[in-house]
């Protein structure tokens, strides 16, 4: 970082740090222009990032401005002039906002006044604040969006997301918490199907991608939506590792691929089941990206849990996963780092945890999905994967997208995707009571 005071004067370093250094305890820097102050997230005080204030030319860390007790603060905003604090972002059981400008903090507080239930967020404005574009939306409505006019104090809509879903046949998510075997509290999300006592209910669990930096919050998730729309429980764990819980929840991630990730998946299906919500005969596990892993690894370690499992563009061997990161994504400063995070200790077997070294165990049907375009997780660890399934005769779909990357960039491409998993489900784990007693 260098520094001047004015432009008469030379730069002068005032420090250095690795890029993405997280023993720094330090991100977001931002200065107000025209001054020594700015701003700066840090989480040396708790371990959690919070917002302070910070003098550049001292490099002194100065008042609290805002911190939680559970979660990071993940971003801030300047005004318009780059002189003033206008905003801070954190995600709790939601993702929320605090205006440091009074007029929106105002304008805010009205918008959810008028339409509570849903998260409210202020977008586009005009120059004299008068008109303003407001998206609203919740875990069962893919929003809308609206004209805020302050003349008339009125919200004319603009366009809705998806409007042939209807929010009224959709199932709200509960936010929620369990213990993990080791005493971790592990929060997630659960839906409910609408329609059904949640008793003995089949369950899908929902592991998100990353897996690190990465969370799962109250947004919409189509996949969610279809899986309960057809039926089922669904619970969608932020395991250890996962982003905004602060330094401690995400270091005790590192090493724990395939181990206490997993475990923290087992636990909370034990906890769904011993609270009377799932049924532990009719459980399947499903994701997409460290979500395909942990689905193909968790039927895999686990195959008397599981009924089945579905991956998109899941990771079957971890050693060459690593290989190919430190290769093309991560440079040789942090390939240490990025093995520690994944690995652990140095003498851990990445084999162990990988499905494509275990096809033996694999006891349940299984359906795989990749695009042989991806450059996030190579295509070949999903072929080879099936390639080996299918040889020792395990009962294993494997399906590829042409051209596709890590993800849909073709609404064919997600439907298919979704009618795959449709079917599959529907063979292997149906949500109907009678035709799931049928052998």
């Amino acid at each position: 970082m260098v520094y001047r005071k004015s432009e008469d004067e030379k730069f002068r370093k005032l420090g250095k740090a690795r890029y993405d250094d997280e023993n720094a305890g330090y991100d977001l820097l931002r200065l107000a222009a025209g001054t020594d102050e700015g701003y700066i997230l840090n989480n040396k005080a708790t371990g959690r990032y919070a917002l302070y204030k910070f003098n550049f030319a001292t490099k002194q860390l100065g008042d609290l401005i805002l911190g939680t007790d559970t979660n990071d603060i993940t971003d801030y905003a300047l005004s318009e002039d780059g002189k003033t604090l206008k905003a801070a972002w954190y995600t709790t059981d939601h993702d929320r906002i605090v205006w440091y400008d009074d007029k929106l903090k105002q304008h805010q507080s009205e918008i959810d006044a008028a339409v509570s239930g849903n998260e409210n967020w202020i977008g586009s404005r005009s120059r004299d604040d008068q008109t303003m574009i407001v998206w609203t939306g919740a875990s069962n409505n893919p929003g809308s969006y609206y004209v805020y006019t302050l003349s008339d104090g009125r919200m004319h809509l603009l366009a809705r997301m998806n409007e042939r879903v209807k929010p009224a046949e959709l199932a709200p998510a509960t936010y929620t918490h369990y213990h993990a075997r080791d005493g971790l509290d592990v929060p997630a999300y659960l839906t409910l199907p609408l329609g059904r006592a949640p008793k003995n209910l089949p369950l899908i669990i929902l592991p998100h991608g990353g897996p690190f930096s990465v969370r799962d919050s109250m947004d919409y998730d189509p996949d969610v939506q279809l899986l309960a729309n057809r039926g089922y429980a669904v619970l969608q764990p932020n395991f250890r590792g996962s982003d905004s819980y602060g330094k401690d929840f995400y270091e005790k991630g590192f090493g724990e691929w395939g181990r206490k990730m997993q475990d923290d998946l087992d636990d909370g299906m034990d906890w769904l089941v011993k609270n009377g919500v799932a049924d532990p005969k009719r459980v399947c596990i499903v994701g997409a990206s460290y979500g395909g892993y942990a689905a193909m690894w968790g039927a895999t370690r686990n195959p008397d849990r599981y009924r089945c499992a579905a991956s998109y563009a899941g990771i079957s061997d971890m050693g060459k996963m690593l290989k190919y990161d430190n290769t093309y994504w991560i440079s040789k400063k942090y390939r240490k780092d990025w093995r520690t995070k994944v690995q652990g200790k140095i003498d851990f077997d990445l084999k162990s945890v990988s499905p494509i070294f275990n096809v033996d165990k694999m006891q349940v049907p299984l359906l795989i999905v990749h695009g042989d375009a991806d450059q996030n997780v190579p295509y070949k660890q999903s072929k080879s994967y099936a390639d080996a399934l299918q040889k020792a005769g395990k009962v294993v779909e494997f399906y590829t997208h042409k051209d596709e990357g890590h993800g849909f960039s073709s609404s064919e491409n997600a439907k298919d995707w979704y009618d795959r998993l449709d079917t599959f489900l529907a063979k292997y784990n149906p949500a109907d009571p009678a035709a799931a007693a049928k052998p």
